[in-house]
Protein backbone atom coordinates (compact mmCIF):
# COMPACT_ATOMS: atom_id res chain seq x y z
CA UNK A 1 0.00 0.00 0.00
CA UNK A 2 3.15 2.69 0.78
CA UNK A 3 4.62 1.60 -2.45
CA UNK A 4 0.93 2.65 -4.44
CA UNK A 5 1.05 5.81 -2.37
CA UNK A 6 4.54 6.60 -2.94
CA UNK A 7 3.70 5.77 -6.73
CA UNK A 8 0.93 8.75 -6.66
CA UNK A 9 3.31 11.12 -4.30
CA UNK A 10 4.56 14.88 -5.70
CA UNK A 11 6.97 16.00 -4.26
CA UNK A 12 6.83 19.41 -3.05
CA UNK A 13 10.32 20.98 -3.80
CA UNK A 14 10.82 19.07 -7.21
CA UNK A 15 11.37 22.34 -9.57
CA UNK A 16 10.03 20.12 -12.37
CA UNK A 17 6.56 20.21 -10.88
CA UNK A 18 6.89 23.51 -10.36
CA UNK A 19 7.52 24.60 -13.67
CA UNK A 20 4.06 21.79 -14.87
CA UNK A 21 2.06 23.27 -12.43
CA UNK A 22 3.01 26.94 -13.86
CA UNK A 23 2.33 26.07 -17.94
CA UNK A 24 -0.58 23.57 -17.80
CA UNK A 25 -3.39 24.10 -20.13
CA UNK A 26 -5.84 24.82 -18.35
CA UNK A 27 -8.25 23.64 -20.74
CA UNK A 28 -7.77 20.63 -20.99
CA UNK A 29 -7.77 20.29 -17.55
CA UNK A 30 -11.58 21.25 -17.67
CA UNK A 31 -11.82 18.96 -20.71
CA UNK A 32 -11.13 16.24 -18.26
CA UNK A 33 -12.81 17.70 -15.69
CA UNK A 34 -16.00 17.45 -17.70
CA UNK A 35 -15.14 14.15 -18.37
CA UNK A 36 -15.11 13.28 -14.73
CA UNK A 37 -18.27 14.71 -14.03
CA UNK A 38 -20.08 12.81 -16.81
CA UNK A 39 -18.24 9.91 -15.49
CA UNK A 40 -19.75 11.06 -11.58
CA UNK A 41 -23.37 11.19 -13.73
CA UNK A 42 -23.00 7.95 -15.85
CA UNK A 43 -22.49 6.02 -12.13
CA UNK A 44 -24.82 8.13 -10.21
CA UNK A 45 -27.15 6.99 -13.43
CA UNK A 46 -26.36 3.42 -12.34
CA UNK A 47 -26.67 3.52 -8.62
CA UNK A 48 -30.32 5.25 -9.11
CA UNK A 49 -31.01 2.46 -11.41
CA UNK A 50 -29.75 -0.31 -9.14
CA UNK A 51 -31.90 1.29 -6.64
CA UNK A 52 -34.81 1.77 -8.72
CA UNK A 53 -34.42 -1.78 -9.26
CA UNK A 54 -34.07 -2.93 -6.06
CA UNK A 55 -37.63 -1.31 -4.72
CA UNK A 56 -39.32 -3.18 -8.07
CA UNK A 57 -37.30 -6.20 -7.05
CA UNK A 58 -38.60 -5.83 -3.24
CA UNK A 59 -41.44 -5.29 -4.70
CA UNK A 60 -42.13 -8.05 -6.70
CA UNK A 61 -41.14 -10.28 -3.96
CA UNK A 62 -44.02 -9.09 -1.64
CA UNK A 63 -46.59 -9.45 -4.10
CA UNK A 64 -45.15 -13.10 -4.93
CA UNK A 65 -44.66 -14.12 -1.92
CA UNK A 66 -48.67 -12.65 -1.28
CA UNK A 67 -49.56 -14.92 -4.32
CA UNK A 68 -47.96 -18.10 -2.94
CA UNK A 69 -49.45 -17.32 0.02
CA UNK A 70 -53.13 -16.37 -1.34
CA UNK A 71 -52.21 -20.01 -3.42
CA UNK A 72 -51.06 -21.74 -0.15
CA UNK A 73 -55.07 -20.78 1.79
CA UNK A 74 -57.03 -22.01 -1.62
CA UNK A 75 -54.96 -25.24 -1.73
CA UNK A 76 -55.99 -25.75 1.83
CA UNK A 77 -59.46 -24.23 1.43
CA UNK A 78 -60.02 -27.01 -1.26
CA UNK A 79 -58.83 -29.64 0.63
CA UNK A 80 -61.07 -28.84 3.46
CA UNK A 81 -63.96 -29.25 0.97
CA UNK A 82 -62.25 -32.59 0.50
CA UNK A 83 -61.93 -33.48 3.85
CA UNK A 84 -65.12 -32.13 4.60
CA UNK A 85 -66.84 -34.73 1.63
CA UNK A 86 -65.50 -37.09 2.60
CA UNK A 87 -65.86 -37.31 6.57
CA UNK A 88 -69.67 -36.64 5.61
CA UNK A 89 -69.04 -39.77 3.05
CA UNK A 90 -67.88 -42.20 5.93
CA UNK A 91 -70.41 -41.02 8.39
CA UNK A 92 -73.19 -41.67 5.56
CA UNK A 93 -71.67 -45.13 5.07
CA UNK A 94 -71.06 -46.02 8.59
CA UNK A 95 -74.54 -45.35 9.72
CA UNK A 96 -75.85 -47.01 7.02
CA UNK A 97 -73.98 -50.11 7.76
CA UNK A 98 -75.02 -49.50 11.64
CA UNK A 99 -78.40 -49.55 10.79
CA UNK A 100 -78.22 -52.26 8.93
CA UNK A 101 -76.37 -53.91 11.32
CA UNK A 102 -78.65 -52.86 14.10
CA UNK A 103 -81.95 -54.47 12.05
CA UNK A 104 -80.42 -57.72 11.38
CA UNK A 105 -79.46 -58.47 14.84
CA UNK A 106 -82.74 -57.23 15.96
CA UNK A 107 -84.33 -60.01 13.41
CA UNK A 108 -82.26 -62.68 15.02
CA UNK A 109 -82.60 -61.72 18.91
CA UNK A 110 -85.88 -62.16 17.48
CA UNK A 111 -86.14 -65.44 16.27
CA UNK A 112 -84.02 -66.68 19.17
CA UNK A 113 -86.93 -65.48 21.00
CA UNK A 114 -89.33 -67.04 19.63
CA UNK A 115 -87.34 -70.58 19.89
CA UNK A 116 -86.78 -70.01 23.18
CA UNK A 117 -90.17 -69.49 23.97
CA UNK A 118 -91.04 -72.78 21.86
CA UNK A 119 -88.47 -74.86 23.84
CA UNK A 120 -89.85 -73.68 27.07
CA UNK A 121 -93.25 -74.80 26.19
CA UNK A 122 -92.17 -78.33 24.87
CA UNK A 123 -90.15 -78.93 27.98
CA UNK A 124 -93.37 -78.22 29.81
CA UNK A 125 -95.21 -80.30 28.36
CA UNK A 126 -92.23 -83.26 28.56
CA UNK A 127 -92.18 -82.49 32.11
CA UNK A 128 -96.31 -82.92 32.78
CA UNK A 129 -96.21 -85.70 30.78
CA UNK A 130 -93.20 -87.33 32.35
CA UNK A 131 -94.95 -86.43 35.59
CA UNK A 132 -98.40 -88.62 34.40
CA UNK A 133 -95.79 -91.82 34.19
CA UNK A 134 -95.12 -91.28 37.77
CA UNK A 135 -98.65 -92.04 38.71
CA UNK A 136 -99.79 -95.71 40.28
CA UNK A 137 -101.26 -97.66 37.38
CA UNK A 138 -105.34 -97.20 37.37
CA UNK A 139 -108.04 -96.99 35.15
CA UNK A 140 -108.05 -93.53 35.58
CA UNK A 141 -104.56 -92.91 34.84
CA UNK A 142 -105.01 -94.85 31.58
CA UNK A 143 -107.94 -92.40 30.89
CA UNK A 144 -105.83 -89.94 31.43
CA UNK A 145 -103.05 -90.66 28.89
CA UNK A 146 -105.61 -91.33 26.28
CA UNK A 147 -106.71 -87.71 26.66
CA UNK A 148 -103.10 -86.43 26.89
CA UNK A 149 -101.91 -88.21 23.59
CA UNK A 150 -104.91 -86.59 22.01
CA UNK A 151 -103.50 -83.32 22.96
CA UNK A 152 -99.95 -83.54 22.78
CA UNK A 153 -99.33 -83.77 18.91
CA UNK A 154 -97.21 -80.48 19.65
CA UNK A 155 -94.62 -79.75 17.15
CA UNK A 156 -91.41 -76.94 17.06
CA UNK A 157 -92.18 -74.98 14.61
CA UNK A 158 -89.65 -73.37 13.39
CA UNK A 159 -89.23 -69.59 12.94
CA UNK A 160 -88.91 -67.96 9.05
CA UNK A 161 -84.80 -67.91 8.78
CA UNK A 162 -82.91 -64.64 8.94
CA UNK A 163 -79.63 -63.37 6.56
CA UNK A 164 -77.19 -64.10 8.61
CA UNK A 165 -74.44 -63.68 5.85
CA UNK A 166 -72.85 -60.38 6.11
CA UNK A 167 -72.25 -58.78 2.38
CA UNK A 168 -68.99 -56.69 2.00
CA UNK A 169 -69.70 -55.72 -1.18
CA UNK A 170 -73.16 -53.52 -0.46
CA UNK A 171 -70.83 -51.66 2.11
CA UNK A 172 -67.44 -51.79 1.02
CA UNK A 173 -67.06 -53.46 -2.51
CA UNK A 174 -65.28 -50.75 -4.52
CA UNK A 175 -65.43 -47.81 -2.13
CA UNK A 176 -63.28 -45.93 -3.64
CA UNK A 177 -64.57 -45.77 -6.65
CA UNK A 178 -68.05 -45.43 -5.34
CA UNK A 179 -67.10 -42.05 -3.53
CA UNK A 180 -65.10 -41.23 -6.71
CA UNK A 181 -68.15 -40.91 -8.62
CA UNK A 182 -69.85 -39.21 -5.48
CA UNK A 183 -67.39 -36.85 -5.84
CA UNK A 184 -68.23 -35.16 -9.00
CA UNK A 185 -71.42 -33.21 -8.05
CA UNK A 186 -69.05 -31.23 -5.83
CA UNK A 187 -66.59 -30.97 -8.29
CA UNK A 188 -65.40 -27.35 -9.11
CA UNK A 189 -64.45 -27.32 -12.26
CA UNK A 190 -66.52 -30.01 -13.26
CA UNK A 191 -65.63 -31.96 -16.26
CA UNK A 192 -66.44 -29.59 -19.30
CA UNK A 193 -68.36 -32.43 -21.97
CA UNK A 194 -67.46 -30.00 -25.14
CA UNK A 195 -67.95 -30.75 -28.90
CA UNK A 196 -66.58 -28.83 -32.11
CA UNK A 197 -68.25 -26.28 -33.87
CA UNK A 198 -69.21 -27.47 -37.01
CA UNK A 199 -69.80 -23.90 -38.69
CA UNK A 200 -66.28 -23.11 -37.45
CA UNK A 201 -64.51 -25.75 -39.08
CA UNK A 202 -61.66 -25.81 -41.89
CA UNK A 203 -63.55 -27.51 -44.99
CA UNK A 204 -60.99 -29.49 -45.23
CA UNK A 205 -61.96 -31.11 -41.71
CA UNK A 206 -63.42 -34.11 -41.67
CA UNK A 207 -66.18 -34.37 -38.53
CA UNK A 208 -67.59 -37.31 -35.96
CA UNK A 209 -71.51 -37.14 -36.40
CA UNK A 210 -71.43 -36.49 -32.31
CA UNK A 211 -69.18 -33.67 -32.89
CA UNK A 212 -66.88 -35.16 -30.52
CA UNK A 213 -63.74 -35.87 -32.68
CA UNK A 214 -61.92 -34.10 -35.92
CA UNK A 215 -59.39 -34.91 -38.26
CA UNK A 216 -58.19 -33.63 -42.04
CA UNK A 217 -59.17 -35.35 -44.91
CA UNK A 218 -56.99 -34.15 -48.16
CA UNK A 219 -59.21 -36.02 -50.20
CA UNK A 220 -62.19 -33.38 -49.26
CA UNK A 221 -62.76 -30.54 -52.50
CA UNK A 222 -62.03 -27.08 -51.60
CA UNK A 223 -64.78 -24.63 -52.18
CA UNK A 224 -64.46 -21.78 -53.98
CA UNK A 225 -63.71 -18.39 -52.54
CA UNK A 226 -67.73 -17.45 -53.09
CA UNK A 227 -68.64 -20.45 -51.16
CA UNK A 228 -65.81 -19.97 -48.48
CA UNK A 229 -67.31 -15.77 -48.08
CA UNK A 230 -70.63 -17.32 -47.21
CA UNK A 231 -69.88 -18.33 -44.07
CA UNK A 232 -67.23 -16.05 -42.50
CA UNK A 233 -67.25 -17.85 -39.29
CA UNK A 234 -64.76 -20.70 -40.91
CA UNK A 235 -61.34 -21.16 -40.96
CA UNK A 236 -60.35 -20.91 -44.48
CA UNK A 237 -56.21 -20.88 -44.50
CA UNK A 238 -55.26 -22.73 -41.79
CA UNK A 239 -56.84 -26.57 -40.70
CA UNK A 240 -58.58 -24.76 -37.54
CA UNK A 241 -61.81 -25.05 -35.37
CA UNK A 242 -62.92 -23.91 -32.68
CA UNK A 243 -65.49 -25.11 -29.62
CA UNK A 244 -69.00 -24.99 -29.55
CA UNK A 245 -68.90 -23.55 -25.93
CA UNK A 246 -67.48 -20.13 -25.60
CA UNK A 247 -66.08 -18.75 -22.32
CA UNK A 248 -66.58 -15.20 -20.44
CA UNK A 249 -66.51 -16.35 -16.67
CA UNK A 250 -66.15 -19.11 -14.12
CA UNK A 251 -63.64 -21.74 -14.00
CA UNK A 252 -63.45 -24.56 -16.69
CA UNK A 253 -61.86 -27.78 -17.74
CA UNK A 254 -61.79 -30.67 -20.74
CA UNK A 255 -59.39 -33.02 -21.88
CA UNK A 256 -58.52 -33.12 -25.47
CA UNK A 257 -56.90 -36.76 -26.67
CA UNK A 258 -54.01 -36.79 -29.41
CA UNK A 259 -52.47 -39.89 -28.81
CA UNK A 260 -50.80 -41.18 -31.67
CA UNK A 261 -50.41 -37.94 -33.85
CA UNK A 262 -47.33 -36.56 -34.77
CA UNK A 263 -48.56 -33.23 -35.10
CA UNK A 264 -51.66 -31.12 -33.24
CA UNK A 265 -52.17 -27.73 -31.64
CA UNK A 266 -54.92 -27.07 -28.98
CA UNK A 267 -55.36 -24.46 -26.42
CA UNK A 268 -57.67 -21.40 -26.19
CA UNK A 269 -58.66 -18.45 -28.70
CA UNK A 270 -60.36 -15.61 -28.43
CA UNK A 271 -63.39 -14.92 -30.69
CA UNK A 272 -62.44 -12.60 -33.21
CA UNK A 273 -59.07 -14.12 -34.26
CA UNK A 274 -58.49 -13.71 -38.29
CA UNK A 275 -60.23 -17.15 -40.01
CA UNK A 276 -57.46 -16.40 -42.93
CA UNK A 277 -53.79 -16.18 -42.98
CA UNK A 278 -52.13 -14.68 -40.20
CA UNK A 279 -48.57 -13.24 -39.83
CA UNK A 280 -48.28 -14.84 -36.52
CA UNK A 281 -50.21 -16.66 -33.81
CA UNK A 282 -48.75 -16.23 -30.28
CA UNK A 283 -50.53 -15.06 -27.45
CA UNK A 284 -50.16 -11.70 -28.02
CA UNK A 285 -52.44 -12.27 -31.13
CA UNK A 286 -54.82 -13.40 -28.93
CA UNK A 287 -53.95 -17.64 -29.11
CA UNK A 288 -52.88 -19.42 -25.92
CA UNK A 289 -52.01 -22.73 -27.09
CA UNK A 290 -49.93 -25.88 -26.83
CA UNK A 291 -48.31 -27.65 -29.93
CA UNK A 292 -46.89 -30.55 -31.16
CA UNK A 293 -43.88 -29.44 -33.74
CA UNK A 294 -41.02 -32.02 -35.12
CA UNK A 295 -41.23 -33.85 -32.13
CA UNK A 296 -41.11 -31.06 -29.38
CA UNK A 297 -44.24 -29.53 -27.51
CA UNK A 298 -44.33 -25.50 -27.53
CA UNK A 299 -46.17 -22.91 -26.11
CA UNK A 300 -47.18 -19.81 -28.69
CA UNK A 301 -45.56 -17.32 -26.31
CA UNK A 302 -44.43 -13.78 -27.60
CA UNK A 303 -42.10 -13.29 -29.03
CA UNK A 304 -41.08 -16.38 -30.32
CA UNK A 305 -42.57 -20.51 -29.07
CA UNK A 306 -41.79 -21.84 -25.51
CA UNK A 307 -40.45 -25.26 -26.16
CA UNK A 308 -41.18 -26.99 -22.51
CA UNK A 309 -38.82 -29.81 -21.22
CA UNK A 310 -40.82 -33.10 -21.58
CA UNK A 311 -39.43 -36.13 -22.06
CA UNK A 312 -42.32 -37.70 -24.27
CA UNK A 313 -45.71 -35.54 -25.76
CA UNK A 314 -48.54 -36.08 -23.80
CA UNK A 315 -51.72 -38.87 -25.35
CA UNK A 316 -53.98 -36.37 -23.52
CA UNK A 317 -53.92 -32.98 -23.05
CA UNK A 318 -55.82 -30.96 -20.15
CA UNK A 319 -57.12 -27.22 -19.89
CA UNK A 320 -57.66 -25.45 -17.30
CA UNK A 321 -59.45 -21.94 -18.05
CA UNK A 322 -59.14 -19.64 -15.25
CA UNK A 323 -61.97 -16.24 -16.22
CA UNK A 324 -61.48 -14.49 -13.52
CA UNK A 325 -57.83 -14.49 -12.96
CA UNK A 326 -57.30 -14.91 -16.96
CA UNK A 327 -55.27 -17.54 -16.51
CA UNK A 328 -54.45 -21.07 -19.35
CA UNK A 329 -53.28 -23.92 -17.90
CA UNK A 330 -52.34 -27.15 -19.59
CA UNK A 331 -51.68 -30.50 -18.10
CA UNK A 332 -51.08 -33.88 -19.41
CA UNK A 333 -53.98 -35.19 -17.98
CA UNK A 334 -53.11 -39.26 -17.38
CA UNK A 335 -50.75 -37.81 -14.84
CA UNK A 336 -52.21 -33.99 -13.98
CA UNK A 337 -48.62 -32.79 -14.19
CA UNK A 338 -48.57 -29.11 -15.18
CA UNK A 339 -46.96 -27.96 -18.51
CA UNK A 340 -47.23 -24.93 -18.94
CA UNK A 341 -49.17 -21.56 -18.15
CA UNK A 342 -50.23 -18.36 -19.77
CA UNK A 343 -50.92 -14.82 -18.23
CA UNK A 344 -53.72 -13.46 -20.15
CA UNK A 345 -54.51 -9.30 -20.15
CA UNK A 346 -57.67 -7.78 -20.11
CA UNK A 347 -59.36 -9.93 -22.72
CA UNK A 348 -62.31 -8.85 -23.72
CA UNK A 349 -63.99 -11.27 -26.09
CA UNK A 350 -65.04 -14.33 -25.12
CA UNK A 351 -62.96 -17.40 -25.27
CA UNK A 352 -62.96 -20.32 -27.10
CA UNK A 353 -61.63 -23.77 -27.07
CA UNK A 354 -59.15 -23.45 -30.40
CA UNK A 355 -58.03 -26.83 -32.38
CA UNK A 356 -56.00 -27.69 -35.13
CA UNK A 357 -55.45 -31.74 -36.06
CA UNK A 358 -52.82 -30.51 -38.90
CA UNK A 359 -52.03 -32.18 -42.27
CA UNK A 360 -51.75 -35.83 -42.63
CA UNK A 361 -48.00 -35.19 -42.55
CA UNK A 362 -47.49 -38.07 -45.22
CA UNK A 363 -49.28 -40.76 -43.64
CA UNK A 364 -47.89 -40.29 -40.13
CA UNK A 365 -50.51 -37.88 -38.88
CA UNK A 366 -54.02 -39.26 -39.62
CA UNK A 367 -55.41 -40.34 -35.73
CA UNK A 368 -58.06 -37.55 -34.65
CA UNK A 369 -58.22 -34.97 -32.87
CA UNK A 370 -60.80 -36.63 -29.47
CA UNK A 371 -62.73 -35.04 -27.18
CA UNK A 372 -62.29 -36.95 -24.12
CA UNK A 373 -64.49 -37.45 -21.63
CA UNK A 374 -63.55 -38.73 -18.75
CA UNK A 375 -65.94 -41.37 -16.84
CA UNK A 376 -66.48 -40.94 -13.29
Amino acid sequence: MNRFRNHFKLTPNNNNNHKFENNFDKSVLNEHKDKLIEAIRKIKRGANQCHDEERETYGESIDVEYKFDEMEREIRAEFRNLHRFLDEEEENDLERLRKEKEKRINLLKERERKIAMQGRNLEKVVESLNYKLTEEDSPRLLRDIRELLKRCDVNYISPPPVDSEVYSGQFVGPIQYRIWKHMKACLYPNISVLTFDPETAHPLLDLSSSCSSVVFDEDKPMPSKEELERNPRCFNYYYCIFGREGFTTGRHYWEVGVATKTAWRVGVAREDIPRGEMKSSTCAEGFWTLALKNGSVVASTYPKPTALRISFPPVRIGVFLDCEREEVTFYNAVTMAPLFSFIMDDVEWPLLPFYNPCDTDEGRNVAPITMFSPSL
